[in-house]
């Protein structure tokens, strides 16, 4: 019954059995049957299970035959909205206790409403009403709002979600004339006779459509491909609609043969998955917002061609307008936790892969579309990654937990649960993730002291269980699974390295920090943030990162350390050849200005404690700034040509292009850098 993939054919099933109903009705006279009838019981019933069936695939919630608890369950997915559940709900109750006492007078199952005055009066009686007619009076109120839904959902709306309907939307699937251009039975022959025949272009043409010729071309490159000839006639009918439905539009758009070109592809990919062909047909909101997508950018384009499941998005109306929060995040991510099916490892799996894809894809469209600030934009796809550990960190926990306890440490009174906590390094730890990037992690626990084992029936060494659940967190966020990976993860910046051990103690950290630690861990260290688990761990690493930056930083022979690790960086991780320019890694690029900061921050922060208070560029910078550290006018220069660099690296890595571009790029903010690096460094 329920499906993987959303499959809004429903919807024409829907449409059909609506006037199945009405012939029905008519037929055996079953206006007062207060189940078959207009507005009735069915209807409500018809409505859930539509849901049920679209939706249940993906969320394992609806999979119930109770109405009530599904109808509860479609508010709460954000499916159907409060007001609509609420009428439907209260008009549900009143028709099956109506039901209830006219089975209960008649002794026997019928639906249908008395004509006599007599049982009409004991009806009303049994429903707590003084007399029929405010009995009728109610009851006709339900029913009203019964069956506007059931049309609103079967025509109307063609399946979006409540309150997503734009008017623009609404309106937009109108010929020349002022007619349904997308469900009237006249138009809809037109247009599919001229796609049998892949004579579209005069239709296009007449239709107001620029570029007529080049759009039929494209689409009939499609209906006449070998994918075409291998579908089902059910995938060809929906096809059509959506061919029909989009030819109409393109008339709106300055560059339709542009716009077509970049869907034809997605057309192809999702062409043997009809139930998407359906989604894009059944909902002229997602039409727009497919257009619109196509108009402005083929990266997200493409991101949907490759997981279609993201035309799910399409269907919010709000994706345009901004960014989720980090709480609607956070919401979301809860929210899929509740719907999932089983606890199973693939399950979960699934559930971190979807949400993180989804917010990624929002995230980014946001960023192309409403123009969201790069730092915003940054924002949040560090919260997207902080989510997905404290999720991944909790699900590997509760693995080991299971089979070893809870690791303890300490006897008597002072025994307790041990701490855990990840730190991230790196653009995680600035604060600053951006498309595509790795996760620099380090991982810390508290156990000391006596007895540190676990306090399971199977007890192990606290160090084997954290251990083994840093290896599984790992492996919970890089494998390889059907639905992708999550993160590449880089634990190269723990103490002592590759050769280091794969989990510290907060007081081995705080030793190496203190006595062993290079000056470029301590750089790595000043872009640091506790960002999941136990709340004690992550308070004692804030506090020992000041610490550490502030008092036991080797400033004697810091300038030249500094200078020598940039110089080997410049050598080894630049990825430009002749004539090119590495946005990150050459002279003058992102490394230098994040060198410059660090090397200000580290050399000042024992007599400027708040230069550390931060773990980001930007904020360290100002900082600088604010302490008269770096003039004002040369910490806007800096920031300025950094956020401009962050900015192309961001679009590059936005479409899949790395991060090295023609050589006279930035040309001139590369040359001050380069002038301030050799004025500050004397390199």
């Amino acid at each position: 019954v329920y499906r993987r993939y959303i499959d809004f054919g429903v919807f024409r099933s829907l449409r059909q059995m609506k006037a199945l109903i009405a012939d029905e009705v008519a037929r055996r006279n079953l206006a007062d049957n207060i189940k078959l009838g207009p507005g009735g019981i069915r209807e409500i019933e018809f409505i859930v299970q539509v849901f049920q069936l679209v939706r249940g695939g993906q969320n394992p919630a609806l999979r119930t035959c109770s109405l009530l608890p599904s109808l509860r369950r479609l508010e709460f997915t954000g499916v159907l909205g409060s007001s609509a559940v609420k009428g439907l709900e209260r008009a549900y109750r009143f028709l099956r206790t109506l039901e209830n006492r006219l089975q209960a007078m008649e002794d026997h199952q019928t639906q249908r409403l008395p004509g006599d005055a007599e049982s009409r009066a004991i009806l009303a009686w049994a429903m707590g009403k003084p007399e029929w007619e405010a009995l009728a009076a109610e009851l006709e109120v339900h029913r009203q709002l019964v069956d506007a839904e059931f049309a609103r959902l079967a025509f109307d709306e063609r399946g979006e979600r409540r309150g997503e309907g734009e008017a623009s939307d609404r309106g937009a699937d109108r010929d020349a004339s002022g007619a349904p251009g997308g469900s009237g039975a006249e138009q809809d022959e037109r247009w599919a006779a001229a796609w049998e025949r892949a004579d579209m272009a005069g239709l296009l043409e007449s239709s107001g459509v620029r570029e007529a010729e080049a759009v039929a071309d494209d689409l009939h490159g499609l209906r006449n491909s070998n994918l075409y000839g291998r579908m089902d006639e059910v995938s060809r009918q929906r096809l059509a609609e959506v061919v029909a439905r989009l030819a109409l539009r393109l008339r709106e758009y300055l560059n339709p043969s542009w716009i077509v070109s970049r869907l034809i592809p997605l057309l192809r990919a999702i062409c043997r998955r009809s139930a998407y062909l359906a989604l894009i047909g059944e909902n002229p909101g997602a039409l727009t917002r497919l257009l619109r997508l196509a108009e402005r950018s083929e990266f997200l384009v493409t991101l949907v061609e490759q997981h279609p499941l993201l035309l799910d998005e399409l269907l919010d109306e709000r994706i345009f307008d901004a960014a989720p929060t980090r709480e609607e995040l956070e919401d979301a991510l809860e929210r899929a936790v509740r719907l999932r099916v089983t606890d199973d490892v693939e399950s979960q799996l699934e559930v971190m892969r979807t949400f993180q894809r989804g917010a990624v894809f929002r995230i980014a469209v946001a960023d192309r579309m409403a123009n969201l600030p790069l730092m915003k934009v940054s924002d949040r796809l560090t919260d997207t990654a902080e989510l997905i550990l404290a999720y991944a960190l909790d699900m590997a926990y509760s693995e080991l937990a299971e089979r070893h306890g809870a690791p303890m440490c300490g006897t008597g009174k002072s025994r307790r649960r041990v701490g855990f906590a990840i730190v991230g390094y790196g653009k995680l730890g600035g604060i600053e993730t951006g498309y595509g990037s790795d996760l620099d992690l380090i991982f810390l626990h508290d156990s000391r002291g006596d007895a540190q084992r676990t306090s399971g029936a199977r007890p192990v060494e606290n160090r084997v269980f954290l251990v083994r659940l840093v290896q599984r967190l790992i492996s919970l966020l890089s494998i390889q699974t059907r639905y992708g990976r999550l993160y590449e993860v880089d634990m190269r910046l723990r103490p002592n390295g590759q050769s280091g051990a794969l989990v510290s103690s907060m007081d081995s950290f705080r030793s190496y920090q203190r006595t062993q630690a290079w000056v470029w861990e301590h750089q790595a260290l000043l872009r640091s943030r506790s960002v999941a688990g136990d709340a004690g761990v992550r308070d004692a690493f804030e506090h020992e990162r000041r610490e550490i930056l502030i008092h036991h930083v080797n400033r004697r022979d810091l300038k030249a350390e500094v200078v020598k690790m940039r110089r080997r960086m410049r050598s080894e991780l630049s990825r430009s050849h002749g004539g090119e320019f590495d946005i990150k890694q050459d002279a003058g690029g992102m490394a230098d200005i994040e060198f410059l900061v660090q090397y200000w921050v580290l050399a000042h922060a024992a007599e400027y404690p708040d230069l550390v208070e931060y773990s980001d560029n930007v904020r360290q910078l100002e900082a600088l700034a604010r302490n008269g550290l770096v003039a004002g006018t040369t910490a806007d220069r800096i920031k300025s040509i950094y956020l401009n660099l962050r900015g192309s690296a961001h679009e590059l890595a936005l479409i899949g292009s790395g991060r090295v571009v023609s050589g006279d790029a930035f040309a001139d903010e590369r040359a001050w850098i380069r002038d301030l690096w050799s004025e500050v460094l004397g390199e």
